[in-house]
């Protein structure tokens, strides 16, 4: 099946500057590696979600999906996909049968095509917007798709309740719907004694932990102005305090799972490759401890989460009143 949606359904002018954002996944990574580079992290993070640390939040899910009904799905749609990392995930594990693939950058679509091709696994792609999804278009018809993932894409969304009663209308009944997302505070305007910690962290490291690979070293974060996120990307985390509240009434949350990153995640930013070796080891363990430390004395909230639910009713299309 052919799939392509109508121009007017992609805002060109996001689009256009989404390619400059991360269009080249190489640039996300010329300064350093982010915190999920690590595998300490990463084994942390499964623990908190999954209770595993070898199951990742994507194994869970499929778990629970498979402990319900018979694998692989039929169709799975994955929202915002960067350069394809979930969905491959999904097609080595044989999880579904079909598996379609959205992002707004063209750019960085061509990357997810090359990795699948390199991968020798199918995947459809297509431009498309979660603002904006082709519904009644080829492919994107009501009751399609079996499952939707959402991951690290989802808080890009402005119109979430749109995208939601979109989703509803996508899945078949009682269909699944998988986030795993930033849901912190709106275009990262975080309170002063979250930007307080991560300085208190991040002044405590040897200087040699804290520089990135252009040798400059890291020091004295501050709260980006919300004019400074958006002339980054215009989407970044623009309603993300609203992405599990605005679930209801389309979707009946079966499990929500916060976990941490509120601090970590801009201080191991761009530094995080300084601490892959078993030397670092103590310190990383140190800024994990006291992350969680904050967590569960209730000076930080957790801005991170994923959540597993089911389309509540059948494959009504969304009203476009009040958007």
């Amino acid at each position: 099946m052919s799939l392509v949606t109508s121009p007017a359904d992609i805002d060109q002018d996001l689009a256009a500057r989404l390619d400059t954002t991360w269009g080249d996944p190489a640039t996300w990574v010329a300064h350093g590696l982010q915190w999920l580079h690590l595998d300490a992290v990463r084994e942390r993070m499964h623990e908190q979600v999954t209770g595993d640390a070898a199951v990742s939040p994507l194994d869970w899910f499929f778990q629970t999906v498979g402990a319900s009904q018979s694998l692989p799905l039929r169709r799975v749609l994955v929202l915002g996909c960067g350069q394809g990392t979930v969905e491959r995930q999904v097609a080595r594990a044989g999880w579904a049968t079909e598996i379609v693939a959205i992002d707004l950058s063209a750019k960085v679509l061509e990357v997810a095509r090359a990795n699948a091709a390199a991968d020798g696994v199918a995947i459809q792609y297509l431009q498309a917007d979660m603002n904006r999804l082709p519904l009644g278009q080829p492919g994107f018809e009501p009751g399609s798709f079996d499952a939707v993932l959402g991951v690290s894409s989802v808080h890009h969304c402005a119109d979430l309740e749109h995208l939601y009663a979109s989703l509803a209308s996508l899945l078949v009944p009682g269909g699944w719907l998988f986030l795993d997302e930033y849901v912190g505070p709106d275009r990262f305007q975080f309170p002063d004694h979250h930007v307080r910690f991560m300085n208190q962290l991040l002044d405590i490291l040897p200087e040699h932990f804290r520089t990135l690979n252009d040798g400059r070293v890291k020091g004295n974060l501050w709260r980006p102005s919300v004019a400074e996120v958006v002339a980054i990307d215009p989407s970044e985390a623009v309603r993300s305090s609203k992405v599990l509240p605005l679930l209801e009434p389309h979707f009946e949350v079966q499990e929500r799972r916060p976990y941490g990153g509120a601090i970590l995640r801009v201080v191991l930013s761009d530094i995080a490759q300084n601490f892959q070796g078993a030397a670092a080891a103590p310190w990383l363990h140190a800024l994990l401890g006291a992350e969680e430390d904050m967590f569960r004395t209730g000076r930080l909230q957790r801005d991170m989460a994923c959540v597993m639910a089911r389309a509540r009713g059948g494959a009504n299309p969304p009203s476009s009143a009040g958007r």
